[in-house]
């Protein structure tokens, strides 16, 4: 598989620091065998999943409904909580303090909660400077679900200098969707840097409900210059020159939190997105190793970028390290396990077998579906290629059957089982879906030789025997040799390259075919050749094993 040229960065990455020691050997067949803790974390994780996908589904829903944030503006089903607001009439009656106060204390008394609105809405009007009535109304408003009316009443009075009615305001404005609000309370102090880290959140989520990210941004950048770095506002201002395009800004600021502050898995993944989308992929990994220390297998997403990027570099051992653990916390993902398939393959076919297997259990992929027989083959395991081969239904719904390397599969494991008429078959379907399928061929060719099918290996050596293609010659001259064509496989063999020619085996062919085709002087002088060039070659062995 070619490797991409383009890092598809927003991927969401365990590892190599935490694994156990006791993964076993063959660590394939036990995926979720990592460490002794490992039980509790798929417990977690799992759980951490079906939780994600259900409150996924709950805001879908809520927001088909119209249910949530801005259930007005959307005309949908109003939530339980939600109350009409209540169309109120002052009273007549001019403000008394004595009758006002006797009358509200009666109304709470007899639970006429509508008259005490009305009158603490009346003393308001009259009396707007007057907090405790503006409290009142605040309170009898909260009873009966006045809650616009209660949002009202607390910004006037955080406008006034009250902190924690400012802090009541925002989270009210905060659930009744009123963005313009909160910035309209937190702002200003936002600016002045006296802002916490919970109203900064409260506040640049406004911003983002009302479309102003670059606003948020104008007071970041406000506060940092009034009260200097400061962690949570530095990785708010990367994400939000993110949002903004301004991708070297955004990376200033994650770098400068990293300097000041350290590095995290969190912070290290953001930093390594930022430098993958540059093309700095070695300084996006070096970004990633700067924490690894500090990831544990909860760091899902960190392990998976650091993968990705150790492939990418071409860190094959970090690569595969990384991938194998992600499979055995059974987190990997579906380009995951393809890398590991490849990497698996290159020192261990039933690895990859067994992962490539488990890839199309999972994704029901002919991709993986076609690894795993490939890699069942190169291990020799033929009951498991059996087995694969049979899980293909009759009616074949994706069409596995139409590609060269399913028969290739059969043909492999016929002549594993002796079957030599199927896997002949097999392999002459494989030739009418590709007939320039050199390996096909060449199966097909050792096979009749094998099995001494001259007549059948006669009718196949046609066209131009003598200059077969490379992939082939091997075979076509051991055909040649086979019918008695002796000279004609001594050409064939001559075209190979003078490297494949001067080794002692070659030679010793060669020599049998001098000999066969009436020439024994010849024959007698390549055995003679053959004989000192390994004469050669076991006193390099010996003086390399000499100390």
């Amino acid at each position: 598989m070619k490797r991409a040229t383009t890092i598809l960065c927003w991927l969401c990455l365990p590892v190599l620091a935490h694994a156990s020691p006791s993964v076993p050997q063959d660590w394939w067949k036990a995926p979720g065998s990592l460490a002794a803790e490992d039980a509790q974390w798929r417990a977690n994780y799992l759980k951490h999943k079906k939780d994600a996908n259900a409150f996924a589904a709950d805001l879908q829903q809520s927001q088909k409904t119209g249910k949530g944030m801005a259930y007005l503006d959307q005309g949908g089903v109003s939530p339980s909580w939600y109350k009409p607001p209540i169309a109120v009439q002052p009273f007549p009656s001019a403000y008394s303090a004595q009758l006002y106060d006797l009358a509200y204390r009666a109304f709470l008394e007899t639970h006429r909660l509508q008259e005490a609105y009305r009158l603490a809405y009346t003393a308001v009007l009259q009396r707007p400077e007057d907090r405790r009535w503006r409290q009142r109304l605040i309170q009898v408003s909260l009873w009966l679900g006045q809650r616009d009316q209660a949002l009202t009443q607390w910004t006037w009075l955080a406008q006034h200098g009250d902190a924690a009615a400012t802090r009541q305001a925002v989270t009210l404005a905060v659930g009744l969707s009123r963005p313009d609000l909160v910035v309209q309370l937190l702002s200003p102090a936002a600016r002045a840097g006296t802002l916490g880290d919970t109203d900064w959140k409260a506040l640049i989520f406004a911003y983002g409900e009302l479309g102003e990210p670059d606003k948020a941004l104008a007071d970041i950048d406000a506060a940092l210059r009034r009260g200097g770095p400061r962690r949570y506002l530095l990785e708010q201002k990367a994400y939000l020159s993110y949002q903004l395009g301004q991708v070297h800004q955004s990376l200033a600021a994650l770098q400068r939190s990293v300097q000041l502050y350290g590095s995290t898995p969190h912070l290290a993944v953001e930093e390594a997105r930022l430098l993958s989308m540059q093309g700095n992929y070695r300084l996006a990994f070096q970004a990633l190793e700067q924490a690894r220390a500090s990831a544990n297998l909860d760091d899902v997403p960190f392990w998976q970028l650091y993968a990705l990027l150790a492939w990418e570099i071409h860190n094959d051992r970090a690569a595969f390290a990384a991938e194998k653990t992600l499979y055995l916390l059974g987190a990997a993902s579906q380009y995951d396990l393809q890398r590991l398939v490849l990497l698996s393959g290159k020192e261990n076919a039933r690895a990859a077998m067994h992962v490539a297997e488990q890839g199309w259990h999972r994704y029901h992929l002919p991709l993986f579906y076609f690894e795993a027989v490939y890699y069942a083959g190169v291990a020799q395991e033929w009951h498991k290629l059996g087995t694969l081969l049979q899980e293909i239904p009759p009616k074949d719904p994706d069409g596995i059957r139409n590609y060269p390397a399913y028969w290739m599969a059969v043909g492999q494991w016929a002549s594993s089982q002796g079957d030599y008429d199927r896997a002949g078959r097999a392999y002459a379907e494989v030739l009418r879906l590709n007939p320039e399928d050199e390996i096909a061929q060449s199966n097909l060719l050792w096979m009749l030789i094998d099995h001494d099918r001259i007549a059948a290996l006669r009718a196949l050596l046609v066209g131009d025997t003598l200059h077969p293609a490379p992939g082939l010659r091997d075979a076509v001259a051991s055909v040649l040799e086979r019918i008695g064509q002796y000279r004609a496989a001594l050409y064939v063999y001559g075209s190979k390259s003078t490297a494949q020619n001067d080794t002692p085996q070659a030679l010793l062919q060669q020599a049998g075919l001098w000999a066969e085709s009436g020439s024994p002087g010849l024959a007698w002088s390549q055995r003679r050749v053959a004989a000192w060039r390994s004469y050669e070659e076991l006193e390099r062995r010996q003086s390399r094993a000499q100390p």
